[in-house]
């Protein structure tokens, strides 16, 4: 077996590792598992650096910690964020915990069906009569909760959440079950197959 086909299967083994837990939770969002690992206690210990400031303005606008929520779908790494509720009850937030940079978005799930998820990360863009899903790269705090009341106004929508750690976690999943998140998940993870099938026939021919 000559060099060059062993680094390609290496790169083809390497990528199928990357793209295949990607692919499995963006076609059933229904493999993931999420829990809180702490409550409002351990949640400052668990802040990176990279999320101290994002905490420290969520608190300025007077949002309440829940605690250290955790996803996990198999094959891939435990994704943890800083949950927290709004005083007013209004929506709920999350600090992602990245080690080179953290991320925020306010989330809001309406009793009837749908949702308003405004983040300053990488979100789809995603709009329906139901659902509103922006991104705002590198906006701030109070900036981005003005942006997410917009959405909600959007619909006519006030907001209202339940501020306990049982509540935050079926909003998670209700999340993944909206109609509207599982179509924009089944483009990325059919754009993620693509590229599979290809770097299998780049190893392959």
């Amino acid at each position: 077996m000559g060099i060059g086909l062993l680094v390609r299967c290496f790169i083809g083994v390497a990528g199928g590792f990357v793209m295949a837990p990607v692919i499995l939770f963006c076609l059933w969002p229904r493999v993931l598992r999420s829990w809180f690992e702490t409550g409002p206690d351990g949640l400052d210990a668990a802040a990176p650096p990279t999320a101290r400031d994002l905490v420290a303005a969520l608190k300025e606008l007077r949002f309440e910690a829940l605690g250290v929520k955790a996803e996990k779908t198999p094959l891939r790494a435990t994704v943890r964020e800083l949950a927290f509720v709004a005083s007013d009850r209004r929506c709920y937030a999350s600090v992602g915990c990245g080690r080179h940079r953290s991320h925020l978005y306010y989330y809001t799930p309406l009793p009837a069906g749908g949702l308003v998820l405004t983040s300053n990360g990488a979100f789809p863009k995603i709009g329906s009569s139901t659902v509103v899903q922006r991104s705002y790269p590198g906006c701030g705090a109070p900036e981005l909760l003005e942006h997410h009341q917009e959405g909600l106004a959007s619909l006519g929508q006030q907001g209202e959440v339940v501020g306990t750690a049982a509540a935050r976690l079926t909003a998670t999943y209700a999340y993944y079950r909206t109609p509207e998140v599982r179509s924009a998940l089944r483009r990325v993870g059919a754009a993620w197959l693509v590229c599979l099938v290809f770097l299998g026939w780049l190893v392959i021919r």
